[in-house]
């Protein structure tokens, strides 16, 4: 009877033991987008209307920002115009080769002039389509850096942005967890901000162990969209 109890203590021991190692097993966290963009002007503008400013969600198609663009649009239909008339040229040059009245180099200039036109107007769209900055998908804005009516320079940083999709954590752990650790793993996301216990799973596993420090990345997805989480928390990662 005593060596039944004994080895039960023992047992219960053991598994008092693992139960504690395993809980032991934590890691810092850090909640990131998985789509994440600056957007910069891609021509020199004045800006006309932001429709989404700091924290406001928008859907895929949403015009987030759009320029004055007069002068793009004037310019479009002065190149219109040449290519029109560029399109004219070619279709009489045609009718009077065929009656022989011109030669065929005389023909073969309207064919090139034409193309230079519709090369230019479709360069002309082109500006006049950048105009307006469309939403590449559903999001919110983290940040705005200009403001209406202010005079832009091209490249220059004027949003940035998140997409709606399910957050992901960066996390860092000892390259020696990889014996047991893998792809799919349930996690539980202490985040410091809110106190929030959030679930999530091992979504990735880093290519590489840092030789110095003995650890590898990984990166985890939250199990869905949870309207307290935002991009820059961060948190304690129970295993």
């Amino acid at each position: 009877m005593k060596n039944f109890i004994f080895t039960t203590l023992i047992a219960l021991l053991l598994s008092s033991y693992l139960y504690a190692e395993e809980e032991g097993k934590e890691a810092r966290a850090l909640v990131i987008a998985t789509e994440k963009v600056s957007i910069s002007s891609e021509l020199a503008s004045r800006v006309e209307k932001i429709n989404f400013l700091l924290g406001d969600p928008f859907k895929k198609g949403d015009v987030l920002i759009s320029f004055d663009c007069k002068i793009y649009k004037a310019q479009m239909e002065v190149i219109q115009s040449n290519y029109d008339s560029a399109n004219i040229q070619l279709k009489n040059d045609k009718e009077l080769l065929e009656m022989r009245s011109i030669g065929k180099l005389q023909y073969q200039l309207s064919e090139s002039a034409l193309r230079k036109a519709k090369a230019e107007l479709d360069i002309a769209k082109l500006n006049v389509d950048r105009c307006k900055i469309i939403a590449p998908y559903d999001g919110k804005v983290m940040d705005v850096y200009t403001s209406i009516f202010s005079t832009i320079e091209q490249r220059q940083p004027l949003m940035d942005i998140v997409g709606d999709g399910l957050l992901e954590a960066e996390i860092v752990v000892p390259s020696n967890w990889l014996k047991w650790l893998k792809k799919g793993h349930q996690v539980k996301i202490i985040i410091d901000e809110t106190g929030e216990t959030l679930d999530a799973k091992v979504l990735s596993l880093g290519a590489t162990v840092d030789a110095v420090s003995q650890t590898i990345e990984l990166k985890a997805q939250f199990n869905e969209k949870y309207e307290s989480l935002i991009p820059g928390m961060s948190g304690i990662v129970k295993f």
